[in-house]
């Protein structure tokens, strides 16, 4: 059995990134456009923004981009089922004019990246971005469905009780699996908004009376990721399905964060335990203030059948007032810990950006190669480490 799952890990990680044991991920938002198209609306002009980026990331030893292709119930290729991104199209009565999808995989792939289709599930916006869509003849969730959508704290959630709606998500990224060879599919926003959602008509109606309130939010949330995975690795059994959870699973030790488990009803330990997921990545956007190294070691230890990447959070350079070393030193933390595969920034600006201290952090990484399996710099090819390892 440890034999198994030894060898389904080293596919799992070769599967994230060809070639080497270490992954170097970022997350490339498009919601807002904020690190692409940043407001530009024309074909042309985004692809040479998107071929910059990536070209920059590259020389910067990125094997993992993390593409969102779903935002606020609008989406980053032309669906049936959720209407095109206006933050792309700079319209939303519109489709895409070109293959949006097809293009950023294609020139991932050229660099020899892996490119991971980033989803946001639940999350669909407030009634502003809805009206964006009002006259797209593909309708947002908001108005095809408001049966299905609760509002808390000025937005709008599908909720994950429906089972109606849970099929639907389902359909929705089937179809995404179905026109795009996608690497892998991460999860974001898969958990309860707040403990004060407003889903007691749903709990009293789906409800069996034998859960509390909390163990059944979570068990909906398993339910539509066993559904999903289930669903996909048919279509295709080599496609990577992972997810980006809150960064503390539980607190330990003292510690007061926010959880996963607790505060969001959010279970990623048991979508591993369960064989519903291929990879984690923990969000640990904080530093030893609140337990980083303890929530880690939490992580790896919980989450041993699966590679576990590291969320990182360049963004508190700009927004946080972080010095280049505190992302520095977390990062070689996490290079440096048993059961972890690597690591992945939030998000793209944060890591090429012009902020002085962005710059410095990236001239970093560029200075700062891959590490192979055994802890050097890379150099040894996929077929070379399996080789060696077998014959350990």
């Amino acid at each position: 059995m440890l034999i198994r799952i030894f060898i389904i890990s080293l596919y799992i990680i070769f599967s994230i990134v060809p070639g080497f044991a270490e992954v170097r991920g970022v997350w490339l938002t498009t919601n807002a456009g904020l690190d692409w198209p940043c407001g530009n609306y024309d074909e042309a002009r985004q692809k040479r923004s998107m071929i910059e980026i990536l070209d920059k990331l590259r020389k910067a030893h990125f094997n993992l981009i993390l593409f969102q292709v779903q935002a606020n119930g609008d989406v980053a290729w032309n669906s049936s089922l959720q209407p095109a991104m206006a933050s792309i199209t700079g319209d939303g009565s519109s489709g895409l004019s070109y293959d949006v999808c097809r293009f950023v995989i294609d020139e991932c792939h050229r660099r020899g990246m892996k490119c991971h289709a980033w989803i946001v599930p639940y999350r669909v916006g407030d009634a502003k971005k809805a009206s964006a869509y009002e006259s797209n003849k593909v309708s947002h969730v908001i108005k095809s469905h408001p049966e299905w959508c609760l509002r808390y704290s000025g937005a709008y959630y599908i909720d994950p009780a429906n089972p109606q709606a849970r099929e639907y998500l389902v359909k929705l990224y089937s179809e995404l699996i179905d026109r795009y060879d996608f690497d892998g599919i991460n999860l974001d926003y898969t958990r309860y908004p707040g403990d004060k959602f407003p889903d007691e008509e749903s709990f009293r109606k789906y409800g069996s009376g034998k859960q509390d309130k909390a163990d059944w939010r979570r068990n909906n949330i398993n339910s539509f990721v066993a559904d999903l995975y289930n669903a996909l690795k048919k279509k295709r059994p080599d496609l990577v399905l992972g997810s980006a959870p809150i960064g503390t699973y539980k607190n330990v030790n003292g510690t007061k964060n926010s959880t996963a488990y607790d505060s969001f009803q959010q279970d990623p330990v048991q979508w591993v335990r369960s064989g519903h997921h291929d990879i984690v990545i923990p969000q640990m956007y904080w530093d030893e203030t609140f337990g980083f190294s303890t929530h880690l070691s939490t992580w790896t230890s919980h989450c041993a059948q699966v590679p576990v990447l590291v969320g990182l959070a360049p963004y508190k350079l700009v927004e946080g007032g972080w010095d280049v070393d505190v992302v520095s030193d977390l990062m070689e933390k996490a290079r440096k810990a048993e059961g972890v595969g690597g690591v992945c920034f939030f998000r793209a600006r944060h890591v090429i950006g012009d902020h002085p201290k962005v710059k410095e952090l990236y001239r970093r990484l560029v200075d700062l190669p891959l590490l192979n399996n055994d802890g050097a710099p890379y150099g040894c090819r996929e077929e070379e480490f399996v080789v060696e390892k077998f014959m350990e």
